[in-house]
């Protein structure tokens, strides 16, 4: 069997390249405003869960996936997803049914699902040690670029009305090319394993994918609701937050390539650290009085975001039981999606319960939240140095 060069670039561009998709699928909801112009029998949050339902499709994909592995196997499992989001992801194009659009999203995010988790345990299986850490730090910046360039697309294509902004999704092909020429049909290590012990998830699982839950839920508000904070406190339109939200995953995917390097420099301080600039970053935002101020927080909030994304991806690799580093993934996506997609209910009723749903104090709500998550790691550290001897996430089961 040919060798695996695994530190090739081009090996490593056409792993990482379907990590452009995992944040693709909220990319249209700039267009719907003119959604509602078509869809007028529908309500104000029918046509608004156009954007938000692939999360719930997303979640069914990945428990279809962990089934699918382990008859097709990881790449063309991969391959599949791939498709099934390119023929779902363009047909709004074609249509203007309400509910072949919203079927068609639902589906997309199902395509998306079967390829998500792997997206993350595949770089487990062919990287370890720092380089895995390097690779899960280009793997937030490639699905950060991802989203940004989707967004200038759609920025661009909705001039020719909102079905236009769906031709996104045809960068599905190209990836499906290059994903299907360079990577291997080989079976790793991992997929042996999977195949002669059984799965499990243990409770350090558990417990980061529940944290991850809440660092979506907290997280989501400055991508829901930014525009909105522009217009409350007339600082400036929707375009500008569009704008501002590039700059973020711009910000991101620089952070993400000097991700290995940083987490070698802060170690187990790299979620202390993550967590710290989120919230103060939302702070700021809360308070923002103009498009200065909100950009220096959502600047502030995207650095901590790129320092927390991968550092989350690498542990649960790390955590979970030996052989069952994709269920581990799995189980993290679906509170991940589940977090995104409740995340406007939970904050709207955090927000209510200290006397205010307006977008500042939604983000007061995120400050808080991530307030409380810093907490939480700076008790974690305390405890694995006094009670573990020092020992930071050893893999157990």
């Amino acid at each position: 069997m040919t060798k695996i060069n695994t530190k090739s670039f081009l090996f490593k561009f056409a792993l990482l390249s379907i990590s452009m998709l995992l944040m693709a699928a909220p990319n249209i909801a700039a267009a719907i405003p003119l959604m509602s112009k078509t869809f007028t029998g529908q309500s104000a949050s029918a046509i608004e869960t156009i954007s938000t339902i692939p999360n719930l499709g997303i979640i069914a994909g990945i428990f279809i996936s962990s089934i699918l592995v382990n008859f097709l196997g990881q790449k063309k499992t991969v391959i599949f997803g791939l498709i099934v989001a390119l023929i779902f992801g363009i047909t709004p194009v074609f249509s203007n049914n309400y509910y072949v659009v919203i079927i068609s999203r639902l589906l997309l995010g199902v395509g998306i699902g079967l390829f998500n988790s792997l997206a993350i345990s595949m770089i487990s299986d062919f990287y370890g040690g720092d380089e895995l850490s390097t690779m899960m730090g280009f793997q937030s910046s490639v699905s950060s670029l991802g989203s940004s360039i989707l967004s200038f697309l759609v920025g661009y294509l909705i001039a020719f009305g909102w079905h236009a902004t769906f031709i996104i999704y045809a960068i599905a092909l190209p990836i499906m090319i290059i994903f299907g020429v360079v990577i291997p049909n080989v079976e790793n290590k991992s997929v042996k394993h999977e195949k002669s012990v059984h799965q499990k998830v243990n409770l350090p699982v558990i417990l980061i994918s529940v944290m991850t839950f809440f660092i979506y839920a907290f997280f989501m508000v400055v991508t829901v609701k930014l525009a909105d904070l522009l217009t409350y406190k007339n600082m400036g339109t929707g375009s500008q937050a569009a704008t501002i939200l590039g700059v973020f995953t711009l910000v991101s995917m620089a952070i993400g390539f000097v991700y290995g390097f940083i987490h070698k420099l802060l170690k187990q301080y790299t979620l202390v650290v993550g967590f710290s600039l989120m919230a103060v970053g939302f702070a700021i935002l809360s308070r923002a009085a103009s498009i200065a101020n909100v950009t220096i927080g959502v600047v502030i909030v995207g650095l901590g975001f790129a320092l927390v994304i991968p550092f989350i991806y690498t542990i649960i690799n790390t955590i979970a039981p030996k052989g069952s580093e994709n269920l581990a993934s799995s189980v993290m996506l679906i509170f991940t999606n589940v977090g995104v997609f409740i995340s406007p209910t939970l904050i709207n009723y955090l927000s209510g319960l200290m006397g205010s749903q307006q977008p500042d104090m939604n983000m007061r709500v995120a400050a808080y939240g991530f307030g409380f998550l810093l907490l939480i790691a700076i008790f974690t550290l305390i405890y694995q140095k006094v009670v573990q001897g020092g020992k930071y996430f050893v893999r157990k089961g």
